[in-house]
């Protein structure tokens, strides 16, 4: 029993377009008849009565279905008006930008850890070893694409971690000329000149 209810309340997902169209037309119908019938006192058997004195029923049949047609879209449109819009979906170029700005500066960072850090020489060679490997890898992303990428939307694919980049943005990395100025073309130069891990 369980089963078919979380069916059903999963259809009622899918199809709620569907769903709210149909009570639409339904509510419309029963308005008109209810005013027709309250106002006019007019019945189903009025209805029936002003149809047989049509003489092109085709055509009206026609005029009628075009006009409920045009009004349903009339409301619906206003409807969608009256409901919360999402947030505009990122571009791909922005999306691109970030991740190369991103990958660019983590691999300052390493650099810069490398350079500066209090560790031992050869651990801190180690990490920047990894950081390299890291950006090689990340980088190709942009230029190549494997059969799992071309299964992913450009948004997952070129995924940014966003708590490593505020902390990066706060140790100002992306100040550098480099990081926000480097095309796809540049990053795949920087990849072919960095050198290969030798761990």
């Amino acid at each position: 029993m369980l089963a078919i209810v979380q069916h059903l309340l999963e259809m009622l997902r899918i199809h709620y377009n569907a769903l709210g169209a149909s009570c639409l037309i339904c509510m419309s119908l029963v308005g008109v008849l209810d005013y027709s019938h309250g106002v006019h006192g007019c019945d189903l058997y009025c209805w029936q009565q002003q149809l047989d004195r049509v003489e092109d029923k085709p055509m009206a049949l026609m005029l009628l279905i075009a006009g409920f047609k045009l009004s349903l879209i009339l409301a619906l449109t206003l409807f969608s008006y009256t409901q919360t819009r999402p947030a505009l979906e990122q571009s791909i170029g922005y999306v691109k930008r970030r991740y190369r700005r991103f990958i660019v500066m983590r691999l300052l960072a390493a650099h810069h850890q490398f350079v500066h850090g209090d560790d031992q020489l050869q651990s801190r060679h180690s990490e920047l070893m990894l950081a390299i490997q890291l950006f090689r890898s990340d980088a190709r992303k942009l230029y190549e694409r494997t059969a799992e990428h071309l299964r992913q939307s450009v948004h997952q694919m070129l995924h940014v971690e966003e708590q490593l980049e505020q902390e990066l943005l706060q140790k100002g990395y992306d100040k550098y000329t480099c990081v926000n100025q480097l095309r796809d073309v540049d990053i795949y130069r920087l990849v072919l000149a960095l050198p290969f891990s030798k761990l």
